[in-house]
């Protein structure tokens, strides 16, 4: 298929941009089985595009799918160097398929030294691997230093990997709805006003970035909701990705002040059973979703005229300062990128005459997947532990521009450097280790690798119960002086036969990535080098 990259100025100045396929479907859903192959012929039309304004909908449709397996695009003109160079301008891109298990090589998932420059076409081809755990994944570029302005201005879409059924037949035949939440720019730095409030009214926080759910916007500070309809009593399978670049979510699901119970499947891609073989739904109230994680969970309609609201509740990533309250309309809009207050996204109407959804299978042929050993039953072959931590940009200025780092113990913290050759880490492929990852620093930060996925063992040192695959987890602020900083312990699975090859870990608060919060491993062959 083509998936051509553009981008135009929004009415308020914002850069904005998308994928667009031929056919006109913009950020399609690409639907693949294992074993498929994907060929996409990238497009990077950022200099011929024309600018324009936002659409307004006011609706959540469902995302649009393509099925591009086996496709046979005519290639285009491509760059001889877009997988060697580090050169960067202000209007290359590129694709990461986040979550896939395929080889970091040059036309697959390589994001380090591939960079399409603009009117110029690159083919990615991408073999799913047979073993990939069925569930969502997602696209969306990489390029670094370009990253969190590409995602925010909207360039990502879904990816599904079928066959969550054959591992979960509970599933089995359910209507599907996947759910595409993105952030983007507020329209000014200055406090507003919802219509109609008056004068020394309380006026709602006004957070770092407005948020879209299926490109709807829902923009502070009237918040106009989208509408999510469907038939009373139905049960759905929702599959809900957070492609924001910078906003953590805290997802629930309101029937007035009670919150309805939300039953989940999956994390990251993975269902529960990929870990503990069993056919497991785990009923809670709210599902938090760091930037780039996913979530997939049961959701039983309202009866017909229920006031249901889908919402994200507020979410601290550091501690409170005199900006977190807001006491009215005078008060000063938060100026950092950390402000997540709660605030509603859409509202389910169920309805008789709701639109059918597409279903699940009702059976899959190719059967469950059985992966390897389960990751919590292997012992570890190496222990490392990392650290996030912030510097001033200069150091006469401490509370000015921060670099982010991303460090292993014992080496001296840096921020990224793209040309560098020698990689950070250096394991072997058919090895497992646990990292603990520290977060020394006052924010809270997103620890995300490419290529694998992990399990989580521990939480500030405690065992925890979290029987999924992950690729994307939260690592909380440090409050500034406790003895203790806050960690995650995770278990990472490099036994998968396309992990040969050098990839990045970093942050996935795309902000911290691009200010330096990345570093790289390198996966050699089994048996051979040596281990650092």
């Amino acid at each position: 298929m083509n998936l051509n990259f553009r981008g135009f100025r929004a009415a308020r100045g914002e850069m904005r941009y998308c994928y667009v396929s031929d056919e006109g479907i913009e950020s399609p859903t690409l639907r693949l089985r294992p074993g498929d192959l994907l060929i996409i012929n990238l497009r990077n039309e950022l200099e011929s595009s024309a600018a324009g304004a936002d659409g307004e909908k006011s609706a959540v449709a469902p995302e649009k799918h393509n099925h591009p397996a086996e496709a046979h695009a005519k290639p285009g003109v491509e760059s001889p160097a877009a997988c060697t160079t580090s050169a960067m301008s202000p209007f290359v891109t590129n694709l990461h398929f986040h979550g896939l298990a395929v080889p970091p090589t040059c036309h697959g998932d390589e994001v380090l030294r591939t960079l399409v420059p603009p009117d110029t076409e690159f083919q990615y081809r991408i073999r799913i691997p047979r073993d990939q755990p069925p569930g969502l994944y997602w696209y969306h570029p990489h390029a670094h230093g370009l990253t969190e302005a590409q995602v925010m201005g909207g360039a990502s879409g879904a990816l599904i990997v079928e066959g969550i059924e054959a591992e979960n037949p509970m599933l089995a035949g359910l209507p599907e709805r996947v759910l595409v939440i993105r952030d983007q720019q507020n329209a000014d730095g200055r406090p507003g006003r919802a219509a109609g409030v008056a004068d020394g009214a309380y006026v709602p926080e006004k957070p770092s970035n407005d948020l879209s759910i299926n490109s709807v916007p829902v923009p502070y500070p009237d918040y106009p909701l989208a509408v999510i309809p469907t038939q009373p009593g139905r049960r759905e399978l929702w599959r809900v990705l957070n492609a924001s670049a910078d906003t953590y979510l805290d997802l629930q699901l309101k029937l007035g002040k009670t919150l309805q119970p939300i039953g989940i499947v999956a994390f990251d891609g993975a269902s529960i059973w990929h870990q503990n073989q069993q056919q497991e739904i785990r009923w809670r109230t709210d599902v938090p979703l760091p930037p780039g994680a996913r979530a997939e969970f049961l959701f039983d309609a309202p009866a017909a005229g229920a006031d249901v609201k889908f919402v994200t509740w507020g979410v601290q990533t550091g501690p409170l300062t005199d900006d977190d309250f807001l006491p009215g309309p005078n008060a000063a809009a938060p100026d950092d990128d950390d402000h997540m207050p709660p605030r509603p996204l859409a509202r389910i109407v169920s309805s008789s005459d709701a639109p059918p959804l597409e279903r699940l299978p009702d059976s899959h042929p190719a059967g469950k997947h059985q992966r390897l050993v389960p990751l919590g039953e292997v012992s570890p072959d190496a222990v490392r532990k990392l650290f996030f931590s912030e510097q001033p940009l200069d150091a006469k200025n401490p509370a000015g521009a921060k670099v982010f780092l991303i460090t292993e113990e014992g080496q001296v913290p840096k921020a990224f450097d793209p040309s560098a050759a020698t990689p950070n880490i250096t394991v072997r492929q058919g090895e497992v280790e646990d990292w603990i990852i520290e977060n020394r620093s006052q924010e809270s930060h997103v620890f995300h690798i490419h290529q694998t996925h992990f399990v989580v063992l521990q939480r500030d040192g405690a065992a925890v119960d979290e029987p999924y695959l992950r690729d994307t987890v939260e690592v909380p602020y440090w409050d500034g002086y406790s003895d203790q900083f806050p960690s995650v312990k995770v278990r990472i699975d490099f036994r998968g036969a396309g992990i040969v090859g050098t990839f990045p870990y970093h942050c996935h608060v795309l902000l911290h990535e691009d200010g330096g919060m990345m570093g790289t491993i390198r996966v050699l062959p089994a048996g051979h080098g040596k281990r650092d």
